[in-house]
């Protein structure tokens, strides 16, 4: 139920947005029409207001944690529609080319909405309150986000060179206006974006458009950059260095614009110097990047002052909407390298203890060049206050006055947390719980997702509801519709 008025006192708070601010402490939050008004750090005094008809009162003790919501920095949520679908075959391809594109150009608006829902609700059951989401019909992807309860910025794919929307770019140009003209949207909890798909798929006219719009309208971009050997050959082919060369072509990144640019995997040294702090984020997604290419380089990003951050990319390669089971990959991913690495191949060759040595070491060396990596400030950092301070229009992802109330409610004696729950509040209590929300596996431990001031008490309860039955049901026949017409199945 959404109450016009919610002050919730936490004897543990997670305050602060980004890594160096962020601290556990008690706390009152005030929520108003789905959003944080005031933030009180301390206990509440004797005086404070208990009832009212238009205010509820929520009471949390040491045994429960207050944290901000996640935020998915990238997804496609109607893909879920394809997990499962693929084999290893398909992934030795480009996989958005040779099998996304061929079913995507078989989809209806009823497509989206239906494989979208599903989507959504999968990811309040993963604590994530917020996602950053590109596709096609995406007025079909805005209005199922809705009905689920799900809040985000929807960037409707644009493109006129290649792929499903080609002959539907003009159209979804001006749908990303009209959407993000309409007050009914925000009030929902959506945020919007312009979304060309790929430097290989959207032509310099078309990146003009979107400039100018985005300048007009004062939204960001949500783009795929040098996600594919293909792209980068069709940069060279045209005349480009690389993709990153092809966008700056375009003047994309001289225009006081922000700009989120995902996946990143064939960027060199030139293609990350050209890029401004201020306005370019880059977007990572572990999982996802294991199965269509390989992980991106983040600890480089890190090194050169570049913001990221994570996103799960599609259940089709991920298998789940999980953002932050992302982060268990990224605190590993130094170490992939030792595996083949020169030293590993020697010691295959083998095994004596100086060679055995000389691996450890190299181990050891990756390590030491991304320390981040296995920061759990840090990376809290990549899945809530990074991206949710991304869109103007749409402020989450910590808990501050004019954030939207996107909040997580954890049982801190859950064997999930534990022993980081049953801290005494002595120093180091912040960085013990950050690491059981970072590193271990909060999720059955979540007792309450806040959406916009909507409480899910229980999200287990989305599926007892008959309109969610009703939405698996038609979930279920529409995808049997698309493979069979796709010809995938």
């Amino acid at each position: 139920m959404l109450r016009s008025t919610t002050v919730v006192h936490a004897e543990r708070c997670l305050l602060g947005r980004h890594a160096a601010e962020l601290r556990i402490g008690p706390a009152s939050v005030r929520i108003e029409r789905g959003r944080i008004v005031e933030v009180h750090e301390g206990r509440p005094s004797s005086e404070s207001v208990e009832s009212g008809a238009q205010l509820e009162v929520r009471r949390l003790g040491s045994d429960r944690l207050l944290a901000p919501a996640f935020v998915d920095a990238h997804t496609h949520l109607a893909l879920v529609s394809l997990r499962g679908a693929l084999g290893g075959s398909d992934l030795e391809g480009n996989l958005v080319e040779s099998v996304f594109f061929r079913v995507e150009s078989q989809l209806r608006p009823e497509d989206v909405r239906a494989f979208t829902r599903v989507g959504a609700l999968e990811c309040l059951l993963h604590g994530t309150a917020c996602v950053f989401d590109h596709y096609y019909f995406a007025d079909a992807v805005a209005e199922a986000m809705r009905e689920v309860g799900l809040s985000g910025v929807v960037a409707p794919t644009l493109q006129d060179l290649a792929g499903p929307g080609v002959d539907s770019h003009e159209e979804s140009l001006e749908m990303t206006a009209s959407l993000a003209a309409d007050p009914r949207w925000a009030q929902a909890g959506l945020a919007f974006a312009y979304g060309p798909h790929a430097t290989d798929t959207v032509s310099d006219g078309l990146w003009s458009q979107i400039l100018d719009g985005a300048q007009v309208h004062g939204l960001p971009v949500h783009v795929h950059c040098a996600q594919s050997p293909e792209e980068f050959q069709r940069a060279v082919t045209n005349g480009a260095r690389s993709p990153m060369d092809r966008l700056a072509r375009t003047g994309a990144l001289d225009a006081p614009v922000d700009f989120l640019l995902v996946h990143g995997l064939y960027l060199d040294r030139e293609d990350l110097e050209r890029l401004d702090p201020q306005r370019h984020r880059l977007g990572a997604c572990p999982y996802s990047q294991l199965q269509f290419g390989f992980p991106a380089p983040v600890d480089d990003w890190t090194r050169r002052g570049l913001d990221w951050w994570v996103g799960t990319d599609c259940a089709a390669s991920n298998d789940v909407m999980n953002v932050q089971k992302e982060l268990r990959l990224l605190s590993g991913q130094s170490a992939f390298g030792v595996t083949y690495g020169a030293p590993r191949e020697a010691l295959a060759r083998g095994a004596v203890a100086e060679v055995a040595e000389v691996v450890e070491e190299d181990r050891r060396r990756r390590l030491r060049r991304s320390p981040e990596l296995r920061d759990p400030r840090f990376l809290f950092e990549r899945v809530c206050g990074g991206p949710g301070g991304w869109h103007r229009q749409l402020r989450c992802g910590a808990i501050e006055v004019g954030a939207w109330a996107h909040l997580a409610i954890y049982d801190l004696a859950h064997p999930s947390f534990w022993p980081a729950g049953a801290s005494d509040g002595k120093e180091g209590e912040t960085l013990a719980l950050l690491r059981a929300l970072t590193l271990g596996d909060p999720s059955p431990a979540r007792r309450t997702l806040v959406v916009g001031g909507r409480w899910l008490d229980d999200p287990g309860v989305l599926f007892d509801r008959p309109e969610t039955r009703a939405w698996i049901e038609e979930a279920d026949a529409r995808r049997a519709e698309l493979l069979t017409r796709a010809g995938v199945i």
